[in-house]
């Protein structure tokens, strides 16, 4: 097999190793006993070995040549992960439940010829289906250095009342405490406890308690057993695959009320084997769903050792310095000119109720980039959400003249929103760019700044 003598690739206008068009290398992946995939920079499947067709439940002629996307569909942030890695063609760790039921730990490892990259090999491993507590007999690790992994893929910052959070998590689940983490939608729950979890290198199992019914409820916790066959090995539940390490139960506060009893008594049996630590979230508070009989008192005393709750983002105005200059850095990757924000945009998003959080500010911000040529502006953010009129400033005595003025930089920022950019908006509204630009710097929210060109 040839090994090290590259050969350039018609039509990629890369240099790849020549051992990867060796009739020899296919035989080489079907030693392996993890599953195994060559994949091509742009997602297509080039190489599989037996082990992978296996776990993807697909034959090799329907993987090869096919989008990777295309077989992780439904996988959330396992296929998340893996794309993000691919894209930025970076080292990746990760875990996840294929389409076939099988939880795995996948790892995407980028192959580069004289540091130019070529192509990226990606090997799933099936948890369970291997030991897990020692890393030091070869096998994935869920891992102790994942946090380091994951931290190039995406923008990941903190602030001191984030930090403290973590820091009493992370305590309370040394001492073997059931903690429950609320917050509101997009707060960052999952990416906070993914980074403190990856950290430990212990296996970490996630079950999505909205999505759970009394059908699936046994096969998603326990499993489906043992199937007929050699090739088809069953799929281990989330208990086992957590065994060792930390169940999290996401949107417990979604979960159908004919489910809770038969979760107590699961966790009972979980916390009573040792082992094992349990962790919850919600988006709202769980003890008047008690009060309801939504909850059973039991299953919160079960849940809520210690109770935490990770603020909005408008209570902690320390984290959106930090947290927008890493998302804009993030996105001035992709733009030939860099995105400037200015301080009249910052103040203006600080200004908003962000109900949405994390999420709505990085749409935002994504709008923002979209929008604004090179700085972007309070004109650049989207409309306010949920404002019923009665919320609104009163108007009332105003001048004539004021009111005019607040409609029309209303409707200028509405044009400039819709048409995604000045000039444009300035030629729907049959005025020039520079009345546009005049009218826009008399609003209240967009007075120039010292720092600023007028």
């Amino acid at each position: 097999m040839r090994f090290y003598r590259s050969e350039p690739q018609a039509g990629l206008g890369r240099r790849r190793p020549g051992f990867i068009d060796d009739p020899g290398f296919p035989s080489f992946l079907n030693g392996l006993t993890d599953g195994a995939a060559l994949v091509e920079l742009d997602g297509r499947i080039r190489l599989v070995n037996a082990p992978m067709e296996r776990l993807l439940r697909a034959t090799r002629a329907d993987l090869l040549g096919a989008d990777l996307a295309r077989h992780l569909r439904g996988t959330g942030r396992l296929a998340a992960d893996l794309s993000e890695g691919l894209i930025r063609l970076r080292r990746t760790e990760t875990t996840g439940t294929l389409p076939s039921g099988r939880a795995v730990g996948a790892q995407l490892s980028i192959l580069r010829q004289d540091d130019d990259p070529y192509a990226a090999l990606l090997t799933l491993r099936e948890l369970g289906a291997h030991p897990v507590a020692s890393p030091a007999r070869g096998q994935f690790r869920l891992a102790r250095d994942l946090a380091h992994d994951l931290a190039p893929q995406a923008p990941f910052v903190t602030s001191p009342a984030r930090q403290a959070l973590a820091a009493q998590l992370d305590a309370a689940l040394a001492q073997g405490l059931s903690v429950h983490l609320s917050g509101e939608t997009g707060t960052g729950k999952t990416t906070l406890l993914t980074r403190l979890l990856a950290g430990q290198g212990a296996p970490v199992a996630t079950i999505s308690c909205a999505a759970l019914d009394p059908s699936t409820f046994e096969a998603e916790l326990f499993g489906t057993g043992i199937g007929i066959g050699a090739t088809d090995p069953g799929r281990i539940g989330r208990i086992e695959a957590a065994a060792g390490g930390t169940l999290v139960l996401e949107a417990v506060d979604l979960l159908p009320p004919a489910l809770a009893g038969r979760l107590l008594v699961t966790l009972d049996a979980v916390q009573e084997t040792g082992g094992t630590r349990i962790v919850s979230t919600a988006t709202r508070p769980l003890w008047p769903l008690c009060t309801t009989a939504t909850l059973p008192e039991a299953l919160y005393f079960r849940l809520c050792g210690l109770s935490l709750t990770l603020p909005p983002l408008r209570d902690d105005p320390a984290f959106l310095p930090p947290l927008l200059d890493a998302w804009l850095a993030e996105i001035n990757r992709a733009r030939p000119r860099p995105l400037a924000l200015s301080a009249r945009f910052v103040k203006a998003l600080a200004a908003r109720p962000l109900p949405g959080n994390l999420r709505e500010m990085i749409a935002a911000l994504r709008r923002a980039a979209l929008l604004a040529e090179t700085t972007a502006e309070p004109a650049h953010l989207p409309p306010v959400q949920g404002c019923a009129p009665a919320s609104a400033p009163d108007r009332t005595g105003l001048p004539l003249k004021d009111l005019v003025r607040e409609f029309e930089i209303r409707t200028i920022e509405n044009s400039v929103a819709d048409h995604g950019s000045k000039r444009s908006a300035a030629k729907a509204l049959g005025i020039d760019v520079a009345t546009l630009i005049r009218k826009m710097n008399r609003s209240p929210d967009t007075q120039p700044t010292r720092s600023e060109t007028p």
